[in-house]
């Protein structure tokens, strides 16, 4: 098969070796000096038929426009070889080690995104409650407030209330002592 797009220098040959060898299937994949990506693969029609939906992506890193898909009888070439990426003879097995850390590395930063997003995400629900919390604070103070305004008719009915039976014990005062002179009067 061959891919067009945006498809080199985006860990895109390590994507479509990471999905083959989890279909165990077998081949090669090489970047081709006119910008697309070939693929050489065998196995179970079926599986091949997973890789293309799977490798068929379409994100800020990878563009896939195009996978020109050819089947032919499988040539066993790649019997007991893996999925693996066809580099030419003058490019060494260190090159292989280097192209297999970068794969790994590319892991590792998908993971750590996904990571991080998650995190963006914990902090948009962590600030959705603390917003929640500060409508309950605003909700608590409008009811102290309301209190506040209720303590101070209270206390003005109180002092009203005082006020009066200081002038009713005055009253008493004033009467009792009339009453009292009269009795002192009428012994006399």
């Amino acid at each position: 098969m061959i891919i067009s797009g945006d498809v080199q220098g985006a860990g895109y040959r390590g994507i479509i070796i990471k999905t083959g060898r989890k279909l165990s299937l077998v081949g090669s994949v090489e970047n081709i000096p006119d910008g697309t990506v070939k693929v050489v693969c065998e196995g179970e029609k079926e599986k091949m038929e997973d890789l293309i939906n799977s490798i068929k992506i379409r994100d800020e890193i990878v563009d896939v426009e195009n996978i020109d898909v050819k089947f032919e009888n499988a040539s066993g070439e790649f019997d007991g070889k893996g999925f693996d990426v066809k580099a030419s003879e003058k490019i060494s097995d260190l090159y292989r080690e280097m192209f297999h850390g970068y794969i790994t590395s590319e892991k590792y930063f998908r993971v750590g995104f996904k990571k991080q997003d998650k995190m963006l995400g914990k902090q948009d629900q962590m600030l959705e409650k603390q917003d929640k919390m500060l409508d309950k604070q605003g909700e608590t103070i409008a009811a102290i407030k309301g209190l506040d305004k209720k303590q101070d008719t209270t206390i003005d009915v109180l002092k009203d209330f005082r006020d009066s039976t200081k002038q009713s014990f005055t009253d008493m005062g004033d009467r009792y002592g009339s009453i009292q002179d009269e009795l002192v009067n009428t012994r006399k």
